[in-house]
């Protein structure tokens, strides 16, 4: 497929989108929509977005005054307002407008990272278009069971989502001084397995090590590197369907399959129906899996597994994406999974359908012979 390329004109904007010229900022707004209040600058830290400071609104305007040490991206949120308004703030004038009314909208003008940011969403967006364009005929293609339109479609999309991976990759390489550069690779992190996303961390300059967004690609790819093939799994116990606690390494002596799922995931039960075959295919000969749920309520987590006839064990903290299983092997997409051998090394990652049953295969010789070719449909 042809790659996209970000153009980005002004030679001016490259040598500026590192530290600004300036030691200090003041940041000077208007909010649309509130003639007084407070207004509250905000950046993401380890627990979180954290408040830095507060300044009131006078007559529907408002000033911060400081300094920062890195580029980074920060949050402007008006009191009694749910709305946070992104943007990237470095040393210098940088003026908002704020439009706390219905749009939503936010106006930046003098951050030269943030007119970087804007560039590359404007590309980013021309390519989400395209995507959301698919949705109706999914559902027209689906509705009919045709079959060669959805995989023509789905190569769209697989196009699609090359392009946007494109487009992020060829960002850092022009733009590896800007502080937009890490939040995006942090962003689209799901869509990178670990050499191309170590190459990537490679090309952002280290003068933005105090940025969060680049320290949060740096762990990530330290994660990444300790659960890849080769490596020992990293044990966890977490409760069981009855409440009960089971940890990892309790499993040991079959080839395990490590599915991290959720019940409200739709690729996650379109995937169930592989995984059940598989585990019918082969139970018998030494393969087993277990379960880990990024579901939030217990009571779907249950529905589900019971729906879908997932017959073997199952955990979950029912703490959504915050599942202590997910971060500690950097799941941040499902369905995913781990396959490890029965001394629980791993051996593969995110295998589905045919390639799940090619490898168990290889693994563990020819299926159970009375397994039906066809998995359990859902009720």
């Amino acid at each position: 497929m042809k790659k996209i390329v970000l153009l980005l004109s002004i030679a001016a904007i490259l040598a500026s989108c590192g530290m600004n010229n300036g030691t200090s900022y003041t940041i000077t707004g208007t909010v649309k929509g509130a003639d007084t209040g407070l207004v509250f600058l905000q950046k993401m830290d380890s627990t979180g977005w954290t408040t830095l400071d507060s300044a009131k609104i006078k007559n529907g305007e408002f000033v911060f005054k400081g300094k920062v040490t890195t580029p980074d991206r920060y949050n402007i949120v008006v009191k009694g307002k749910d709305m946070p308004f992104p943007f990237f703030l470095e040393n210098g004038d940088i003026r908002l407008v704020v439009h706390a009314d219905s749009t939503g909208l936010l106006e930046v003008a003098g951050s030269a990272n943030h007119d970087l940011f804007k560039q590359y969403t404007a590309r980013n967006d021309s390519i989400n278009k395209l995507v959301n364009a698919l949705d109706p005929l999914y559902v027209k293609a689906d509705s009919l069971k045709d079959t060669l339109t959805l995989n023509t479609l789905n190569n769209r999309m697989d196009a699609y989502d090359a392009a946007m991976k494109t487009l992020v990759v060829d960002f850092v390489k022009s733009h590896g001084k800007s502080a937009v550069s890490p939040y995006l690779v942090i962003r689209n992190s799901y869509r990178f397995e670990l050499p191309e996303l170590d190459s990537i961390y490679g090309k952002l300059d280290t003068t933005l090590n105090g940025s969060f967004y680049y320290q949060a690609v740096k762990k990530r790819v330290a994660i990444l590197k300790r659960v890849q093939v080769g490596q020992p799994a990293i044990d966890f116990a977490l409760n069981d369907t009855t409440g009960k606690p089971l940890p990892l390494s309790t499993l040991k002596g079959k080839i395990l399959l490590v599915d991290f799922w959720a019940s409200w995931c739709g690729p996650c039960r379109a995937e169930n129906p592989n995984v059940v075959h598989a585990y019918a295919a082969f139970h018998k000969k030494g393969f087993d899996v277990l379960g880990v749920s990024f579901d939030k309520k217990r009571e779907k987590w249950i529905q589900a597994i019971k729906s879908d006839h997932l017959t073997w064990n199952h955990v979950s903290d029912l703490k959504f994406w915050g599942n202590a299983a997910g971060k500690l092997y950097g799941i941040n997409s499902i369905p995913s999974n781990i396959l490890l051998d029965k001394d629980q090394k791993i051996i593969a990652r995110n295998l589905r359908g045919p390639a799940l049953l090619s490898k168990l295969t290889e693994l563990l010789g020819t299926p159970e012979k009375e397994v039906v070719k066809k998995a359990p449909k859902k009720k």
